[in-house]
């Protein structure tokens, strides 16, 4: 993991001395983008150690013959940005990411319970480019808003923000991604796609 880390920083780092410098006003106002990361969100965690926990409990208890599965998939967002000018965007985040939980029969695998948590991060994000070339571009974006909590027959709202100091767009109109972050929908590295129009 250190090694990817530093590869990408360092990647982050050249894009500055490979892009050629243009001076042009950009044509495209909107950006959509998707995006994908594997490694859990905070509350993520938080249940996830809570699960642990709950598991041993479950497994400990010989009666019952119990133990807990749990699945946890990636983090997708799906963001639009209006850009004010080559350097400012404002947009919107939605994202979702969940854990289920089963309790299963450690001989059959018969499912006895289900319990599903679900979140749904929606941000309104800043952004600002360092660097803004046609086919490269250098940025960081803040995002701040709420986490929509389901689970287990109830509802919660939770405060969200999440920093993304270095992000790398490389192509023109379709585009790749990658960011580096740090905050409540993910940390560490996710990468995604996207179009300007």
């Amino acid at each position: 993991m250190k090694k990817l880390i530093t590869i990408s920083l360092l990647l982050a780092l050249m894009v500055p001395a490979i892009a050629q410098d243009y001076d042009f006003e950009p044509e495209e106002k909107w950006t959509v983008k998707a995006n994908a990361a594997y490694l859990p969100t905070v509350p993520i965690l938080i249940d996830l150690f809570g699960g642990i926990f709950a598991g041993i409990a479950i497994g400990l208890n010989k009666d019952s013959n119990e133990m807990l599965d749990f699945v946890t998939p990636p983090y997708f967002s799906v963001e639009g940005l209006y850009s004010f000018n080559e350097d400012w965007s404002v947009g919107v985040s939605l994202g979702y990411c969940g854990t289920v939980f089963k309790t299963v029969d450690k001989d059959t695998r018969e499912v006895h319970s289900t319990s599903a948590i679900t979140l749904i991060p929606i941000n309104v994000e800043g952004r600002l480019n360092y660097m803004n070339r046609p086919k490269c571009k250098l940025y960081g974006s803040l995002e701040a808003g709420a986490f929509l909590s389901f689970g287990s027959g109830d509802f919660q709202l939770v405060p969200d923000v999440q920093i993304n100091p270095i992000g790398v767009e490389f192509g023109r109109r379709f585009f790749g991604s990658v960011e580096l972050g740090i905050g409540m929908n993910y940390t560490g590295i996710r990468g995604g796609v996207g179009y300007r129009f």
